[in-house]
């Protein structure tokens, strides 16, 4: 995990698990206020958001002052912060119906007491995780402590040139090439490991604190990406093989290492972004795709659009996978691309109000037929946009699994120890009244990933798209 400084400790929406994201680009997010647009109306929240069960207290009204100090520790302060920004600012006044003062005291104790810096945010993350909820998490100072089990610390800004996907039990090679670079590793090989590493036993850490595979895939991927990640010169040892019961080869593969294309929003510094827009040969489909929802890319998708139409295409796919999120409200002007009438893409439900996800009609907008690709990469604003274009009927989603299921509105903010803070704010609802978090967007058609497909060069979920995108296409409800 990579170094972590906050200069403020002011909070930055992050309605996507755009924490770990940056972290996986090696990127540390600087908070700030972003403001929210004016298209996102607020209003007061609906009776059913306010009903507490009679079992649960509202911690809301604790009083404090009340609580018996703490045992001291050098790291109880940073803990103590914590426990009350989520009393304070958490969506949900009762918590999960958790006793929040108990695992105060619990927790607390253990803190004052942890051996180091790493074993005390390990025992706060472990606070956090009593809420079962995504979007919480605490990224320590200097990279001491891993947020996530099994994260890495990414080693440079380059990284080893190949793509990996998870298929089924395997962690197998996509492309051997990655912006311009590429190692002689064929497509469809099983990665067996990476340096010392191997991915069996990774895999079988992260599926004993993430019992969801889909959630434990996730983790796996942004622990490869550090894995594989590297600086200029440096080089690492791949351990795969050609079938999963083959002999296994080694290759000593160069570091690669771009010119990335950096973008900043708010306080959210050089951050690099992939955007990029293309037809799929031989059809009239065009695809979309880009790494993190963060506002300046507007402009680029919608340009990308504007080259596809010219370009003569029919139908749209946006290709999601591996997307983690950013900033919410941004679903607002790529929905408006779509839309050639006003619709809700759903609603945050907050401690003391609703906002909706408003947008108004676009000015000529696509109208074709869309599908949206995800996998367990594809996260937080991801499944917002595209479980609210399944709703309204302007969309069908495809992949080879579901998508993360992490779509709770967040904010980051700075801890004066230096550490930075993700909690949840909201919960969001799909237009049809589905949750999305914990349970993901569902594919439909869900397409079958196999090793032979990756070794043919096949992408058999975006031929899936293709397919359905000609033969049975869903266009834009009217108006």
């Amino acid at each position: 995990m990579p170094a972590v400084h906050a200069s403020s400790n002011r909070p930055v929406i992050a309605c996507a698990g755009l924490l770990a994201a940056l972290v996986a680009c090696g990127r540390a997010p600087t908070p700030a206020p972003v403001a929210t647009p004016a298209s996102v109306h607020a209003e007061p929240p609906r009776a059913d958001t306010k009903a507490i069960a009679s079992a649960c207290r509202d911690w809301s009204k604790l009083d404090v002052q009340a609580l018996p100090p703490l045992p001291a520790g050098p790291h109880v302060a940073m803990f103590e912060q914590v426990w009350r920004t989520i009393l304070d600012k958490h969506y949900d006044v009762t918590l999960g119906c958790k006793d929040w003062p108990a695992l105060r005291e619990s927790y607390g104790k253990q803190v004052a007491v942890a051996k180091d810096e790493a074993e005390a945010y390990r025992l706060t993350n472990a606070l956090l995780a009593e809420l079962g909820q995504s979007h919480l998490g605490v990224i320590a100072p200097r990279g001491a402590a891993a947020a996530e089990p099994g994260q890495e610390r990414p080693r440079g800004p380059g990284r080893v040139p190949v793509t990996v996907v998870v298929v089924g039990e395997h962690v197998a090679v996509r492309t051997a090439d990655w912006q311009g670079g590429k190692v002689k590793i064929p497509a469809g090989a099983v990665l067996v490991a990476i340096d010392d590493q191997k991915i069996a036993t990774l895999r079988g850490t992260l599926a004993a604190a993430f019992p969801r595979p889909v959630e434990r895939d996730f983790h796996l991927m942004r622990a490869l990406e550090a894995a594989l990640s590297c600086a200029s010169g440096q080089s690492h040892e791949l351990t795969w093989s050609a079938t999963p019961a083959g002999a296994t080869k080694t290759t000593r593969a160069r570091c690669h290492v771009p010119k990335p294309r950096t973008v900043s929003f708010g306080n959210l510094k050089d951050i690099p972004v992939e955007v990029s827009a293309k037809m799929v040969p031989g059809t009239k489909i065009g695809v979309i795709a880009f790494n993190v929802w963060l506002m300046p890319l507007v402009d680029d998708i919608r340009q990308g659009l504007v080259e596809l139409r010219a370009q003569g295409m029919q139908g749209l796919v946006f290709d999601l996978r591996g997307n983690p999120g950013g900033i919410g409200p941004m679903v607002i002007p790529v929905g408006r691309l779509i839309f050639d009438r006003a619709a809700d893409l759903g609603v945050m439900r907050l401690r003391e109000a609703e906002q909706r996800f408003h947008l108004e009609a676009g000015e000529d907008p696509f109208l074709g037929p869309v599908a949206i690709l995800v996998d367990q990469g594809t996260a937080s604003t991801s499944e917002i946009f595209a479980q609210a274009l399944v709703d309204l009927g302007r969309a069908r989603v495809v992949g080879a699994t579901g998508s993360q299921g992490a779509a709770l509105p967040s904010l980051i903010e700075g801890l004066p120890s230096g550490a930075l803070l993700q909690y949840v704010v909201a919960d969001y609802v799909s237009p049809s009244g589905r949750a999305v978090e914990g349970a993901g967007v569902v594919p439909d058609p869900q397409i079958e990933l196999t090793l032979q497909a990756l070794a043919q060069g096949r992408d058999p979920v975006l031929d899936a798209a293709v397919a359905l995108l000609t033969s049975n296409p869903v266009t834009a409800p009217s108006k």
